[in-house]
């Protein structure tokens, strides 16, 4: 399988997005207007994060399912019974932040789902016409002011020697 890279710039860069979704499953753009430094700063504040034993001040909560998810309840791999080496946490709107990293991760939350309105337009349009007459709603209103987008940032600790057998970091998935 190829994976073509898609220029956001380019005129016929919906089209090729969604050729690319139907031939692979992917999509990979280059060019979008998420500004790479801010991408940049956020890996740089959540790894501190990661590494500081400030993340257990903001344990996940079951009834909201926001916070820091430590890798002693992370999930485990389709297929596998021992849990994946990773923790992780889950980012919404109104959910507990660190209030050092709120304005840089919210600003990349809004940019993301403003791109992502923007694809399920591209999607949609370049939808089959059978396909598309099951629509109920356009797709671009399906996330349209939702509250329960999930932002998840990931971490992966760095192994150690004593990891469980079959363990694994990130399966496919």
């Amino acid at each position: 399988m190829k994976l073509n890279t898609i220029d956001y710039l380019a005129p016929d860069s919906a089209e090729r997005f969604v050729e690319s979704l139907r031939e692979t499953g992917f999509g990979v753009l280059s060019n979008h207007p998420i500004q790479k430094q801010l991408v940049e700063d956020i890996y740089k504040e959540w790894y501190n994060f990661f590494l500081s034993e400030q993340k257990h001040d903001y344990l996940f909560k079951s009834e909201t399912h926001d916070g820091f998810f430590p890798a002693s309840i992370s999930e485990t791999a389709k297929g596998n019974n021992v849990k994946d080496i990773k923790e992780y946490y889950h980012v919404y709107p109104w959910g507990r932040i660190p209030d050092s990293l709120r304005a840089n991760i919210l600003a990349y939350y809004e940019h993301a789902n403003t791109l992502a309105s923007e694809l399920l337009s591209w999607i949609e349009k370049y939808t089959p016409a059978d396909v598309a007459a099951k629509y109920t709603i356009p797709l671009p209103d399906m996330i349209a002011q939702s509250q329960q987008t999930l932002l998840r940032i990931l971490h992966y600790p760095p192994m150690n020697g004593d990891e469980e057998m079959g363990a694994i970091r990130a399966a496919a998935h």
